[in-house]
């Protein structure tokens, strides 16, 4: 059977602060019935000490008084049992001499004496023999039961009201800390529940500084780290079956590449151009950096990974700076390619490099548009290596630009969102980063790469 969290607080609690609520009620009752019955006794026993030493006749004005002060009725006997006074304005509702009362010298306890019904009342009797009188002489104690119970409940009802107030209130406080702290927990068990589903909303924390909040915290910082698995597994999945498309339609584009550059360099051979004419050279220069491109697909696919060795990055910025260069006169875009004044080196897979420059540079045509600027330089930065691709265009959106590096992020409406994918796989391939900053209406992105590729367990280097 299921129980409860809040019935599990509740219950045990409740059931021990009744029981000691409880115990002390009934003894402070108790006692405070004792106290007034010893006071009781103590007025009688006064009145009747008064009256046993007293040399004055035991008169019905004397005993009336004495009722007076102790709540008693009273009837003197003499010695042969004949009652001679009393305190009772109406002498005929008393019986005869009652040879069932004890006589005793001292009045111990009215609870345990006996009681006989006069006129409808019951009373506590007992006979008691005054000392100083002669002997047989004997005093009639009648003290009415119902004025006993009422001040003993008059004593006892306010401690009871107390236990009764004070166990209420501390039932109601207890059940509102266990409604509340179950209530927090369903609350948990809801965010469960949700996260089950798919559904990484966090949870509020409240105010309360304890170990449900810890919990809450601790369940919002596995939310937000399921949130960036998910988009992680999403963006890995989208690589993946990206990597799948490039790599099958990039092994078909490189072959035809392979003889359209073989076609046109065997036509340049038999059939020189006129001097001055650059279209052969121009279209080899597409079709080589075509060829780039599908080396970056086959880059990303892992269909083929080149082995690292050295190579001076100035001459591959020269490369990349020739390749474009069609394309910079073709957008009306100013290229200034920058040196370092001293040879760089890098020990990397230069194909991989050389696509992700050429993606970059690009990107910045397109970004800079026609009169724009565009700067390539490599700036060493310690062991690092950064390759820094500036442009004069606006810069990226800024919707787009915590996802710039994705697969399909792209903010052209004929774009498909590949190159600065691309780049940023061969970044961390190389143990890089691929970055970017604008300002003062200058976009620079920034490919850095360690002097020396750090080895990674598992990699697969095929020499091609």
């Amino acid at each position: 059977m299921r129980w409860s969290l809040r019935n599990q607080i509740l219950i045990p609690l409740v059931a021990i602060q009744g029981i000691a609520v409880a115990a002390i009620t009934l003894s402070t009752a108790r006692l405070a019935t004792s106290r007034v019955e010893h006071q009781v006794i103590d007025r009688l026993n006064g009145v009747i000490d008064t009256l046993g030493h007293a040399n004055f006749p035991y008169t019905a004005g004397v005993l009336a008084k004495m009722r007076g002060l102790s709540g008693a009725h009273f009837v003197a006997y003499d010695e042969e049992g004949r009652m001679t006074e009393t305190s009772f304005s109406d002498p005929a509702v008393l019986p005869t001499p009652l040879d069932t009362v004890l006589t005793v010298a001292h009045l111990d306890s009215l609870g345990e004496s006996p009681t006989v019904s006069l006129g409808g009342t019951r009373y506590f009797a007992t006979r008691i023999r005054p000392s100083s009188r002669p002997q047989g002489r004997s005093l009639l104690v009648l003290y009415p039961e119902t004025v006993w119970r009422q001040a003993r409940w008059d004593a006892a009802w306010p401690p009871l009201m107390l236990g009764v107030g004070s166990l209420g209130l501390l039932a109601a406080v207890t059940s509102w800390v266990a409604h509340r702290i179950s209530g927090r927990i369903r609350r948990l068990e809801q965010q469960v529940a949700f996260i089950a589903g798919g559904d990484f909303r966090e949870v509020d924390l409240g105010r309360g500084q304890d170990e449900v909040r810890d919990l809450s915290r601790s369940i919002n910082r596995m939310c937000v780290q399921l949130r960036e698995m998910r988009q992680t597994i999403q963006q890995s999945e989208r690589t993946r079956i990206l990597a799948q498309l490039a790599a099958g339609l990039a092994h078909q584009l490189r072959n035809s590449l392979t003889g359209a550059r073989m076609s046109i360099q065997l036509h340049a051979r038999r059939y020189p151009g006129p001097e001055g004419d650059r279209s052969l050279d121009v279209a080899l220069r597409q079709l080589a950096m075509t060829e780039e491109h599908v080396k970056g697909l086959l880059s990303l696919g892992r269909v083929e990974r080149r082995a690292p060795a050295d190579f001076e990055v100035d001459r591959l910025l020269d490369d990349v700076a020739l390749l474009v260069e069609p394309s910079c006169q073709h957008a009306k875009v100013l290229l200034e390619r920058r040196r370092s004044g001293m040879p760089i080196e890098l020990c990397a897979d230069e194909s991989g490099v050389r696509g992700a420059v050429l993606n970059l540079v690009l990107n910045a045509i397109e970004a800079a548009g026609p009169g724009g600027r565009i700067c390539l330089e490599a700036v060493p930065e310690g062991d690092l290596v950064a390759i820094v691709v500036s442009d004069s265009g606006e810069g990226p959106p800024v919707e787009l630009a915590e996802h710039l590096c994705e697969p399909f992020i792209t903010s052209k409406p004929e774009g498909v969102g590949l190159g600065l994918a691309l780049a940023n796989q061969v970044a961390l391939e190389h143990g890089g980063r691929l970055s970017w900053t604008c300002a003062d209406g200058v976009t620079h992105f920034s490919l850095v790469i360690p002097r020396t590729v750090p080895s990674v367990e598992g990699a697969s280097w095929a020499v091609s």
